[in-house]
This record gives structure tokens, sequence and C-alpha cells, in this order.
């Protein structure tokens, strides 16, 4: 509506009054038979044409609509058709009429002006926002792109080193690197800041781990995860703790080949967030606690760092992993109602 009201308002001078008086000359014509029949006051029909032409034309052509419009009343009282008045009473009834006109007039034309300035501004913020969601985009693209070449650059040192412990260590610096490269090509804007969908973000996670434990070896990882906004520095730790829980049961769960799933679900009840990695491998042995200590010190530390309570449950059906991570919707996400989940295989 107000984009038409900019439109007409545009129009040239002319085609308005040109307009605004042919409709004023119809609805005169309308009205003489009407008149003959029922007598009484014409002012209605000229009022809404004057409100009509306020709107649509500016408060200039709704002066003039209500100049004319109050001349051509006159034409229905006594004498009939003619312009001249007999009666003082039937003179304050067009003045009246003039005056509330007038008035409504004023009022609806600062009325449009509001609107067409709501309007003005309301399109100005979405091309600052769109702006800034562009700007948003490439920064993150450019961010993640400096992740991944220091992650390229990380495995071309671990290429040419020998040792398998510091293999293993710089192994697991690139997957780290590469989870914050994830983060950042995930980052949504929103009205207050950025923010990480949960849902595409463990889902992509899970993918490349996915992908890492079936080089060769009868594993899968099944993610199941609810569509939830994130902080960054939040999906950052989040994601750091997936990651290394579900390294440490790749490489240590499943020895000899063995087959087996690792389960990783992600969602939210009341104001807490939670998080289960769980596998079906051997359990946490002494030898698999002494080859997995370091990394899951790492998880207790991100844990803290999040104000989280880590739970460890394991037999020799397995190990679960259970986090539990207090939740505020960042400021930047809008609204979300919709449930997401995935299965990889």
């Amino acid at each position: 509506m107000t984009w038409k009201i900019l439109q007409t308002q545009r129009w040239p001078l002319w085609v308005r009054l040109a307009v605004v008086a042919a409709v004023l000359v119809v609805v005169f014509l309308f009205q003489i038979p009407l008149e003959r029949e029922v007598p009484g006051e014409p002012f209605l029909l000229f009022f809404l044409v004057v409100i009509g032409a306020t709107l649509a034309f500016g408060k200039g052509v709704g002066l003039v609509s209500v100049a004319v419009s109050s001349l051509l009343s006159t034409f229905f009282f006594e004498p009939f058709g003619s312009l001249a008045i007999h009666q003082a009473g039937d003179v304050i009834k067009i003045e009246l009429y003039a005056i509330l006109a007038g008035a409504a007039v004023m009022g609806f034309a600062a009325l449009a002006e509001t609107l067409i300035m709501a309007n003005e501004k309301t399109r100005a913020l979405e091309r600052a926002d769109a702006s800034k969601a562009v700007l948003l985009r490439e920064l993150a693209h450019g961010v993640a792109n400096n992740f991944a070449s220091v992650a390229a650059l990380i495995s071309i040192r671990s290429a040419a080193v020998s040792d398998s412990d510091a293999k293993s260590v710089l192994d697991d610096a690139i997957e780290q690197v590469a989870v914050m490269a994830r983060v950042h090509r995930q980052l949504r804007s929103g009205v207050n800041g950025v923010f990480v969908d949960s849902a595409s973000f463990i889902q992509e996670l899970c993918e490349d781990l996915n992908a890492s434990a079936a080089r060769g070896r009868p594993l899968s990882v099944l993610c199941t995860a609810e569509s939830h906004a994130l902080a960054m520095d939040q999906a950052v730790l989040i994601g750091l703790i997936i990651n290394e829980l579900v390294t440490n049961a790749i490489k240590h769960a499943f020895p000899h080949d063995r087959a087996g799933h690792i389960r990783v679900a992600f969602g939210i009840c009341g104001r807490q967030l939670h998080l289960t990695v769980a596998d079906d491998g051997i359990g946490l042995t002494p030898v698999t606690e002494r080859r997995t200590g370091t990394g899951q010190e790492l998880v207790r530390g991100l844990a803290h760092q999040l104000d989280g309570d880590l739970q460890v449950q394991s037999s020799a059906a397995g190990s679960t992993f259970r986090l539990s991570v207090p939740y505020e919707r960042p400021l930047a996400a809008e609204p979300r109602s919709h449930h997401a989940a995935n299965l990889i295989h």
C-alpha cells in the first residue's frame, strides 16, 4: 500500500487534479437522481472522495477536492439544481463540512507521510541488513579459508614427521582447526549479531568424522541434532568436544578392525543443552584410559569453559559421555520452531 501511495503522489500535478475532478463529477452526477428520490445532504460520498484523494495524491490535492466538493454540494440544497442558497442553516452545514473535511485532509496527509517515512526507514534497514549479511558471509568465508590454509600447512608438516606421537598430535591439531573453520562457514547473521545453527553445524561435523571413520573400517557415525541457535564461542567449544570424543572412539574403542557405531545426539531440554556421544566399543579399559587420558582432560577443560557438567559411563558394551550446558538463546537469533535431524551412514 505504501509503495502505491508513493507512486501515485509522484504523478504530475495536472494528472492528479484531473483524476480527482473526474471522480467528483462522477459522484456529483450519481447523487443527482438519488437526491430527487431520497432528499438529504451529499457530504458522505464527497467526504470519501476527499479522503481517497488525500491518501493517493497528497495534502494539496486533498484540499482542492474539499473546495470543489463544497462548491458542488450547494447544488443539492434549496433551491435544488442551483448554486444559490436561500437558508442560513444550509450555509452552516456546508461550512462545517468544509472545516471537518479540511481537518480530515490534514490528519490523513500526516498519516500518509508517517507511513511513507516508516516504509523508507524499513527499506533502509533492510538494505543495511542485506549489506551486513554480505559482509558477514565474505568475512566468514575468508576466515574459514584462512583456517583451511593453516590446516593444510600443518598437514604438510605432519607428513614430514616420522615420530608417531608427534604425528598424532599434529593430526589432532588439524582436526581442531577444521572445527573452527567449519564454525565460520556456518555463521549466520541476525538482528544483533551472528549465530550458528546447531543442526547444520553438528551434522556437517559428523559427516566429516564419519568419512574419517569409514576409511577401510566397519565403523559409522550416527548423528541426531536439533536445530537451535548457538553463540559462536559456544559452537566452537561444543564442536571441539564432539570432535575429540568421536576421534578418541574411532582410534581406541574399536581395536583390531572391530565393527561398531558411534552415536552423537544434541538437543535442548528446558534451559539446558544436552550432548551425548556414545559408542558400542570395548569401553574404558586401563589401556584405553591411558591412551585417551589427554583427550579426556581436554574435553573436561572445554566442558568447564562452558560451565557444563560432564558425566561418563563405561562398560564392556561401550562408553557414553553426557554433557549438560546452560543455554541462553543468542540475541542475534530469530525464534526457531522447526526440528531437524539427520542419520549419517
